[in-house]
């Protein structure tokens, strides 16, 4: 390491002496052309250092034409992107490609435009990303130049591919593949093939995407690149598994393991493949090897997301092979992964946000000073002061109005969550399941081992979104209803009604809606029916609304308990409380009514209320 150190700063330190000795044009060019060489063999393993030289060659350097310091820029902002600083990339090429364009420099004005394309891309900017995309295709046909042209194309094939416009992003894919290919460049041709292959595979034309794994295989034989290698097995592997030929899939995944093990690489991907492969041909015992060797190797590569995958397999294995505690054991690992795993995601999704901000703000704030003149700039000063100060007060008035909502929103949460998982009914339902156990009735208790954890795991998944799917609301009900039938030893019965012009899938409603009052129906109403207990929801759709009626013949509500009504008003009113938070006026549409008999006599609940579907 202080070898490594001491060459690094020797080669600084000769750079720079170079830098200020120069006193020729001729001797000027050498050096800034050997700079730029140095600047790329570092920016992989020391960014930093390279952007410090390339200021230095920027400040120092004597004589520096503009064209050298457009290309200054564009080495700048190439480095940032491969290290994914893209605000910056994008900044910096801005600047370089306006520099390109008043020396009249179309090639290098084309290269700027490609990776502002691409850091726009990854920076989820669609609408920019297309435009310097659609802009630096025109510029490249214009110049004939086929790199370029293959580069445009791709970048455009990467945005039609994010929308999941997939005929549109094979056109453009196809293009940069006859492109690559006259050039006879393998390594991208290769690239290009699984691309195509991807689209197929997006659109469920297997045959199609084998044919193109098998191509870009047979290429890769020609370059010597295990990695490249593996990527390819473990794809058609994978090919092989949506196709159903298991047999094909397993030949791929292992020949992958052995190319891995021959170059002493671990990857996790194959052993996954073959987990999966042997699970669905319900071979557990060597499912679960395989998915055992897959998971050490994710977890030494801190790889949450597919340690989550597996271990959900690894939690039905158990089940199916009767071993409810290991399945128990697999979803508390599981469960605390999750948790792990939505912290993290939260946390760059919220840097994602805070960088994308501030791009915005920057491209804005530019967009305002160009538009404002040398002769009005003292007059537009105070008010654009005044208008800043304007701004931060609304931004945080926004904000804390924006926080209070959030602190509202996480309140309810906590109070639905505790209302849908509480200890009572928890305890309840372990203790009927223990029952079933102790019955020996292994089967079934497995079920409801798994209708329980799916539960759990349902509760903590929805609670923190928006909106679900119709389908997965009534699933997750339904689940719920046959625990609680369990408990009570199916002493109701649970009619469900969805109306056919109701579009369960694409219908989205607020998670964890109907709960809460499926569960006072039971509690306080069915529970003290003996038999005969009938639940009923209906859900109906009248024009942009989505009509939910929730009826039980029970014993109706208690006006003597004052406890029971405390958690039933609670309940209501936290439901109230989530849909004035929509915004959309629908908790004036909640009723709650009181069934009776002709003979004045309490005979069950009905409650109705709407939400709105656009």
């Amino acid at each position: 390491m202080k070898y490594c150190f001491f060459v690094n700063r020797l080669v600084y330190s000769v750079l720079l002496l170079v830098l200020f000795s120069c006193t020729n044009t001729e001797n000027n060019q050498i050096d800034f052309d050997e700079t730029l060489k140095i600047t790329d063999s570092l920016s992989q393993f020391n960014y930093e250092k390279s952007i410090n030289i390339l200021d230095s060659l920027q400040s120092n350097l004597k004589g520096l034409t503009p064209q050298q310091n457009a290309l200054i820029l564009f080495k700048k902002g190439e480095i940032y992107y491969v290290n994914d600083l893209f605000l910056e990339a994008i900044n910096t090429h801005k600047k370089a490609k306006d520099l390109f364009i008043n020396l009249n420099d179309n090639y290098n004005t084309t290269r700027s435009l490609i990776t502002l394309s691409a850091a726009n891309l990854r920076f989820n900017n669609l609408e920019k990303a297309q435009e310097f995309a659609l802009e630096a295709l025109k510029n490249a046909s214009s110049l004939k130049d086929k790199r370029l042209l293959a580069k445009a194309n791709n970048l455009l094939f990467q945005l039609h591919f994010t929308l999941k416009d997939y005929p549109k992003a094979l056109e453009y894919i196809k293009k940069a593949d006859n492109i690559f290919t006259n050039q006879n460049d393998t390594t991208s041709v290769i690239a290009i093939k699984s691309n195509i292959a991807g689209i197929y595979l997006k659109q469920k034309e297997y045959n199609k995407a084998l044919l193109a794994y098998q191509e870009a295989l047979e290429l890769g034989k020609n370059i010597k690149s295990p990695q490249t290698i593996v990527k390819l097995l473990n794809n058609i592997g994978y090919t092989y598994i949506e196709t159903e030929q298991y047999a094909s899939a397993a030949k791929f995944l292992q020949a992958a393991i052995s190319v891995n093990k021959n170059i002493s690489v671990i990857n996790g991907a194959p052993y996954k493949g073959l987990g999966f492969t042997y699970f669905l041909n319900n071979d557990f015992v060597t499912a679960k090897a395989y998915y055992k060797k897959a998971i050490e190797i994710f977890e030494q590569n801190k790889d949450t997301p597919q340690q989550i995958q597996i271990l959900d397999k690894l939690i039905t294995i158990a089940i199916r092979t009767n071993k409810p505690e290991e399945a128990l054991a697999y979803q508390e690992k599981r469960d605390a992964l999750q948790i792990k795993q939505h912290t993290k995601e939260t946390e760059r999704l919220l840097h994602f946000s805070t960088v994308k901000y501030k791009a915005k703000e920057k491209e804005a704030e530019l967009l305002f000073l160009k538009q404002i003149s040398a002769k009005n700039r003292l007059l537009y000063g105070s008010l654009v002061a005044a208008l800043l100060l304007l701004l931060v007060l609304l931004g945080a008035y926004l904000y804390i109005t924006k926080l209070k909502a959030a602190n509202k929103a996480s309140e309810l949460e906590q109070s639905l969550l505790r209302m849908q998982m509480n200890p009572h009914f928890i305890f309840n339902t372990l203790a009927a399941i223990q029952n079933i156990t102790l019955e020996k009735d292994p089967v079934k208790s497995s079920n409801y081992i798994a209708k329980f954890a799916k539960l759990i795991r349902q509760n903590f998944d929805y609670v923190r979104k928006e909106e679900i799917s119709l389908e997965r609301e009534i699933n997750m009900i339904s689940n719920y209803i046959e625990t609680q039938q369990l408990r009570f030893d199916y002493a109701f019965k649970y009619i469900l009604n969805v109306a056919e012009n109701c579009d369960v899938k694409s219908l989205k409603v607020p998670p964890m809606l109907l709960q809460p009052f499926l569960e006072n129906a039971i509690e306080y109403g069915l529970k003290e029916k003996k038999d005969g207990g009938i639940l009923e929801l209906n859900i109906t759709k009248e024009n942009t609304k989505l009509c939910f009626v929730i009826k039980d013949n029970g014993v109706g509500r208690s006006h003597q308990s004052k406890t029971k009504k405390s958690k039933e008003l609670h309940a209501t009113d936290v439901f109230k409380e989530r849909l004035k938070l929509r915004k959309k006026g629908e908790e004036k549409s909640f009723k709650i009514q009181d069934l009776y008999s002709e003979n004045n006599e309490a005979i069950g609940t009905k409650i109705t209320f709407k939400i709105n579907i656009v």
